[in-house]
C-alpha cells in the first residue's frame, strides 16, 4: 500500500513541474530540443556454429600389383656359320676364291744355303735326308707368292710320288739324267730353272755356287701360264679340324738329322712351332721372321736308293716308300698325337690315326712341316 501512495504523490509532482514549465516556454525562446533518432541496435549476429572438421578417413593404400616372375631370357639361335666356299687345299684355311695349283721348289739345306728365303711363306714344306745325310725341303706355295725363293736345288726321286699328291707343278734346278726320265714319265708339270724356267732364276753373286740360285713364285707363274699349267687345283687336300682329346702335353720334337739338330718348340703366343736348326732360330733371310708352322709332323718310313737307270755318271738318288702305312707323330696346338700314318694312292694325302683309338687325327688349319724320318732314326719328344 505504501508503494502504491508513493507512486501517485511522485505522478502529481511530474504533472506539476510540466505545468510549470509550459507555461515559462510561452516567454523564452529555447533551442529546440534535438530529436534523438533511434538508433536501432542491430540484432547481434548469430555466431555461426563451426563447421565440424571430417573424421579423417583412413588411407587406402592402393593394392600393389603382384610382381611377374622374371620370364627366362631366351637367346637367339645364332644363325650356323656358313661353311665357307673355298679353301687351301693345303692349309685348309678359308680363301676368297678358288686357287690356283700348288708350285713346288726343291730347295737346298746345307749350312752354306742358310739363312733361307721364302720359307715361312711356304704353306707345306716336306724335308727328306739326301744320299749324303743332308736334308733338302720341298716348298709348296698355294696362298702366297714370295718374291724371292731360295736357294734352289735339284729334284729328287721322291718328288715322283709328293709332287702329284698335291697337284703341284715342280720347280728345281736340274735332276741326274735318272731322276729327270722318271719325273718324265710321271708327266709332270716341270719348271727347269734352268731350262724352260730360266727368266724365273737367277744367281746371287754374294753367295757361292752351288748354294746361290734363287726364283721367284709370281715369275714362275708366268712361266706355267705360258706353259698352259696355270689351273685350278684338284688334289684331295689333308683332313683339317679341332684339337682331339687324346693327345698329350707335345711342346715339341728334336730329330737329329746329319745337316743339323732340328728342332721344333710350341709357341703359345703364336700357336705355332718355332723352328730350330744347330741351336739357331730358322729366321728369313729378307723379313727375319722365324719359321713357325702350325703342324709338325714325324713320318717314319722305309728309304732306300732308288733306280735311276740310266744312269751314265754312278749317281745315286734316295727314294722313300710313302704308301701303305707306317707310325707317325702328329704335333698340333701344343698337343701330341702318336698315330698310324696311311696312304694308299699317288693323288692322295696322308691321313693320320690314332694308334689306340682308331679315330681319324685332323691337322689345325696352317702351314705344316713333315719330317720324313728313315726306319732306324729316332726323335725325341718334349713334352
Amino acid at each position: 500500500m505504501r508503494i502504491l501512495v508513493l507512486a501517485i504523490i511522485s505522478f502529481v509532482l511530474m504533472i506539476s513541474v510540466v505545468a510549470c514549465s509550459s507555461d515559462a516556454d510561452d516567454d523564452v525562446e529555447t533551442e529546440p530540443t534535438p530529436t534523438a533518432v533511434a538508433t536501432s541496435t542491430p540484432e547481434p549476429t548469430a555466431t555461426p556454429e563451426p563447421t565440424p572438421s571430417p573424421e579423417p578417413t583412413a588411407t587406402v593404400e592402393p593394392t600393389p600389383e603382384p610382381t611377374p616372375e622374371p620370364t627366362a631370357t631366351v637367346e637367339p639361335t645364332p644363325e650356323p656359320t656358313p661353311e665357307p666356299e673355298h679353301r687351301s687345299t693345303l692349309t685348309g684355311e678359308p680363301v676368297d676364291e678358288p686357287l690356283l695349283r700348288p708350285i713346288a721348289v726343291r730347295i737346298d739345306n746345307s749350312p752354306q744355303a742358310r739363312p733361307h728365303t721364302g720359307l715361312v711363306e711356304a704353306d707345306l714344306i716336306y724335308e727328306s735326308p739326301t744320299e749324303a745325310g743332308l736334308t733338302r725341303f720341298l716348298a709348296l706355295y698355294q696362298t702366297s707368292a714370295p718374291e724371292v725363293v731360295g736357294p734352289a736345288r735339284s729334284a729328287r726321286l721322291m718328288d715322283v710320288d709328293v709332287v702329284p699328291m698335291h697337284d703341284a707343278a715342280l720347280a728345281y734346278s736340274g735332276a741326274s739324267i735318272g731322276v729327270q726320265d722318271r719325273l718324265w714319265q710321271r708327266g709332270l708339270p716341270l719348271l727347269v730353272l734352268e731350262g724352260n724356267a730360266s727368266s724365273a732364276a737367277w744367281r746371287d753373286n754374294n753367295r757361292s755356287a752351288p748354294h746361290n740360285l734363287f726364283t721367284s713364285i709370281p715369275a714362275l707363274r708366268e712361266v706355267a701360264d705360258n706353259q698352259g699349267w696355270n689351273r685350278l687345283a684338284e688334289n684331295t687336300p689333308f683332313t683339317f679340324g679341332d684339337t682331339p682329346d687324346s693327345g698329350v702335353a707335345g711342346a715339341g720334337v728334336d730329330i737329329p738329322y746329319v745337316s743339323g739338330s732340328v728342332e721344333f718348340r710350341f709357341n703359345e703366343e703364336t700357336d705355332s712351332y718355332d723352328r730350330i736348326v744347330g741351336g739357331v732360330e730358322a729366321r728369313d733371310a729378307v723379313t727375319d721372321e722365324i719359321v713357325s708352322p702350325r703342324n709338325v709332323v714325324v713320318i717314319w718310313a722305309p728309304f732306300f736308293v732308288g733306280d735311276i737307270a740310266p744312269n751314265t755318271r754312278g749317281e745315286v738318288s734316295n727314294d722313300v716308300d710313302l704308301y701303305g702305312s707306317g707310325n707317325a707323330w702328329v704335333l698340333r696346338n701344343g698337343e701330341r698325337y702318336e698315330v698310324e700314318w696311311r696312304r694308299d694312292e699317288q693323288t692322295e694325302p696322308f691321313r693320320f690315326y690314332d694308334q689306340s683309338s682308331g679315330e681319324e687325327i685332323p691337322l689345325a688349319e696352317g702351314k705344316t712341316w713333315i719330317n720324313l724320318l728313315p726306319l732306324d732314326m729316332s726323335a725325341q719328344a718334349v713334352d
